[in-house]
């Protein structure tokens, strides 16, 4: 056992601790009792703690939190020993009771954002692990780990403004991150900013011109804007050979051959990219060659498993209608 020197020097220091407590008057006789009652079980809590004796830790830390109940620092380790005990609720009581004591501390918000994951509660568990990120940054500005973990995060919740601003401030410290530039030319994307997409995609290729997101993603808006397709199919096919087993890849190809009218081949690719992936734009970019080939039926089918996917997607819903308007009204002229 542990309790021999440690056990000494701290019984030591809340004994110098407890000496500087002079006659206090009566209106404070409680408070500092109080706090000195719950110095002194968190204490023995600790040297229990030192020694594995963990319900001994437990019930102290329980009686330091009943005699000192502002004190944060017992609340979180009982927050701590309740989730390792998988007592949940009893954890998220501690850690909410820390939060609201110490906003700042940031492990009871990422005990928190775990606990919240674990129940589905993804709401909850995002804007625990934003915390913990606002924090990691103001206390590391120069600490470029923080903004990119919480631009993902906004990126991940759509918050595209906020994402945009993160991913900014790491290339104003570090002009040459990779990952944060690929990850702005996607924000700028989806965004609907394709000229700024479009030239963070190219500074990546400048840094990494072998970098197969970035060579993918660049053919693909080349592709959406139906310029540069020659060099666009080159990229796509580059990033393959990097990645052969990547579906999107293969859905980027397709739509590159579409856009060059090469329609039986881009089919070809689409499906190969459907051997990797469930995705509902490439089932939208099967109705769209189904559709330049004129079988409608198929286009039809394939923008029915994009809506299955997504059902929210009112241009593919618009193409499902003019569709049927258009086969409706052929059956009309045959029974006529």
């Amino acid at each position: 056992m542990l309790l021999g020197q440690r056990l000494l020097a701290l019984l030591a220091v809340l004994f110098c601790w407890l000496a500087t407590i002079v006659a206090p008057s009566c209106a404070l006789a409680l408070t500092v009792d109080s706090k000195a009652r719950g110095l002194a079980h968190y204490m023995m809590a600790v040297c229990y703690e030192l020694n594995d004796q963990t319900p001994e830790a437990i019930a102290e830390y329980q009686k330091s939190v009943k005699a000192d109940g502002l004190e944060p620092a017992p609340r979180l380790k009982l927050g701590a020993y309740y989730l390792r005990l998988d007592q949940v609720d009893r954890a998220t009581a501690q850690l909410k009771a820390v939060t609201r004591l110490a906003p700042q501390e940031s492990q009871a918000h990422y005990l928190l954002a775990l606990i919240y994951s674990s129940e589905h509660k993804y709401d909850l568990a995002s804007s625990e692990y934003e915390i913990v990120l606002k924090y990691a940054a103001q206390n590391q500005p120069a600490n470029t780990d923080a903004y990119l973990y919480l631009g993902q995060l906004y990126y991940a919740q759509s918050k595209l403004p906020q994402a945009i601003e993160q991913f900014l401030r790491i290339i104003k410290l570090e002009p040459e991150n990779t990952t944060a530039l690929y990850l702005l030319g996607s924000v700028y994307a989806d965004n609907n900013e394709r000229s700024k997409a479009i030239e963070a995609f190219r500074h990546v290729l400048e840094l990494q011109p072998d970098n197969d997101e970035a060579l993918n993603s660049l053919g693909y808006m080349y592709a959406e804007e139906g310029i540069h397709l020659d060099e666009a199919l080159q990229m796509v096919r580059e990033a393959i050979q990097t990645d052969p087993l990547n579906g999107a890849y293969y859905d980027s190809l397709g739509w590159v051959l579409y856009k060059k009218g090469m329609y039986a081949r881009a089919l070809m690719a689409l499906q190969k990219a459907a051997m990797y992936i469930q995705d509902p734009l490439l089932y939208e970019h099967m109705g769209d060659v189904y559709k330049a080939q004129k079988d409608l039926a198929q286009a039809r089918k394939f923008w029915r498993k994009s809506l299955d996917l997504d059902p929210h997607q009112s241009s593919v819903q618009q193409k499902i209608k003019e569709v049927e308007k258009w086969i409706a009204s052929q059956s009309s002229h045959r029974l006529n």
